[in-house]
C-alpha cells in the first residue's frame, strides 16, 4: 500500500490540474467549444453585411481582400469584425454577377471568442437581381436540408440575407438572399473523422450503404454533376472507428430539381437534359434495392414537409413537388426500382 500513495497522490494532482486547465480555458474541452457558424446558426432572421471593394471581388481571382463583416439579427448585433472576402465556385465564378464567396476570419478573433479554429465560411448567394436566380437559392438550400433529413453525414447550412458594399462608392450596394455552409472540418470532426485530402479516391474505399444513400439522393434530386474518383462535388470523410469513409455531397446548382438555365449534363451521359434521371451508383442487390426504397418511402412526407416550409411560391412548390413525386413513384414500385438500381452501369 506504501508504495502505491506517491502514485494516487500524483494522480489525485494531475486530475486538479486539468480541471483547473478546463475551467481557465473552456475551449481545451473540445466537445463543450462551440463554432463561429455554431454561434450565427443559433439566431433567426440573420442579415449580413459585407464591405469590401467590389473591383477585385469581381475579377473573381480566388484572391482573399479585406472586408468588413457585419451580421446582426432583430434587435441585435451578432457579429462585427474585419476578415477577408474571395470569390469561389467554378461554372458559377464565370457566369455570375456576384459569384459565390468565401469568407475567412482571423484565428486570433475566433480564440478571442472561444470558438473552435474553423476560419472560413462558404457563402451561397444568388447569380443575378431576378426571381429565377432567388429560386435557384432557395431550391439549393432545400437540397441541403433534405440531404440533411436523410442522414447525420451532411453539411450543415444557415439561411441569411447577404448585402455587399463597395468600399470605394462607386457601385451601388447589392442585395440577395443566400446561406452559409459549415466549414469542411467542422463536418468532419462532428463525425470523429477527417477530410481526405488525398487527389483520387476509390469507391471501394466508401461505407457501401453510405454511399448506396449518397447515389440514390443524388438520383432523386437528378444531380450528375459528381464524381468519387476525382472527389468532384463531394469531400470524403474518413473516420478510424469505422474503418470506413463517408462521401459528404454539395453543390446542386447543376440538379435537375433545381434546373438552372446554365444547367447541362456531361456530355459522356446519354441525357439530354439535368431534369433526366439517371442513376450513377453502384448496382445493389435485390436486399439492397428494397430496403433502400423501404428508407426512403418512409422519408416522403417529412421531405414535403421541407419543401412547404421552404418554397411559400405555390408555382415552384408544385414544380419541385412534382419532380420529387417522380422519384417516390419510382421507389414505390419494386420491378421499376430493381431495373435501375441493379443493372447500373459505369458513365
Amino acid at each position: 500500500m506504501e508504495k502505491l500513495e506517491p502514485q494516487v497522490k500524483n494522480t489525485r494532482w494531475t486530475l486538479q490540474f486539468v480541471v483547473c486547465l478546463l475551467f481557465i480555458y473552456p475551449g481545451l474541452s473540445s466537445g463543450q467549444q462551440k463554432s463561429l457558424f455554431d454561434y450565427i446558426s443559433s439566431y433567426d432572421s440573420l442579415e449580413l453585411f459585407v464591405e469590401t471593394d467590389f473591383r477585385g471581388l469581381l475579377r473573381k481571382k480566388d484572391k482573399y481582400q479585406p472586408a468588413h463583416i457585419h451580421i446582426n439579427t432583430t434587435n441585435k448585433e451578432v457579429i462585427d469584425v474585419d476578415g477577408e472576402i474571395r470569390s469561389r465556385g467554378n461554372m458559377r465564378k464565370n457566369i455570375c454577377y456576384m459569384p459565390p464567396t468565401k469568407l475567412r476570419f482571423t484565428k486570433t478573433y475566433l480564440a478571442e471568442n472561444k470558438w473552435r479554429d474553423y476560419p472560413t465560411l462558404k457563402v451561397v448567394n444568388c447569380c443575378a437581381f431576378n426571381h429565377l436566380s432567388e429560386t435557384y437559392v432557395e431550391l439549393e438550400y432545400l437540397i441541403y436540408d433534405i440531404y440533411n433529413l436523410l442522414t447525420d453525414r451532411s453539411f450543415n447550412v444557415c439561411k441569411t440575407t447577404l448585402n455587399y458594399i463597395d468600399i470605394t462608392g462607386k457601385r451601388k450596394p447589392v442585395n440577395f438572399d443566400g446561406f452559409l455552409i459549415e466549414h469542411e472540418d467542422q463536418l468532419a470532426d462532428r463525425l470523429d473523422g477527417e477530410i481526405y485530402e488525398g487527389s483520387f479516391f476509390k469507391v471501394t474505399q466508401l461505407d457501401r450503404k453510405a454511399y448506396i444513400l449518397f447515389s440514390m439522393f443524388q438520383f432523386m434530386i437528378g444531380n450528375t454533376d459528381w464524381k468519387v474518383l476525382n472527389k468532384h462535388n463531394l469531400e470524403i470523410v474518413k473516420v478510424e472507428k469505422d474503418r470506413t469513409c463517408y462521401p459528404i455531397p454539395y453543390d446542386f446548382d447543376y440538379s435537375g430539381l433545381v434546373h438552372a438555365t446554365y444547367a447541362v449534363p456531361n456530355e459522356s451521359l446519354p441525357i439530354k437534359s439535368v431534369t433526366d434521371r439517371i442513376y450513377l451508383g453502384p448496382c445493389q442487390s435485390q436486399e439492397e434495392v428494397l430496403e433502400m426504397c423501404i428508407f426512403f418511402r418512409g422519408k416522403k412526407e417529412q421531405v414535403f414537409s421541407l419543401v412547404d416550409k421552404i418554397l411559400s411560391d405555390e408555382k415552384e412548390n408544385r414544380a419541385c413537388k412534382n419532380y420529387l413525386e417522380d422519384f417516390f413513384a419510382i421507389v414505390a414500385d419494386e420491378k421499376n426500382a430493381k431495373a435501375i438500381f441493379m443493372n447500373c452501369r459505369d458513365y
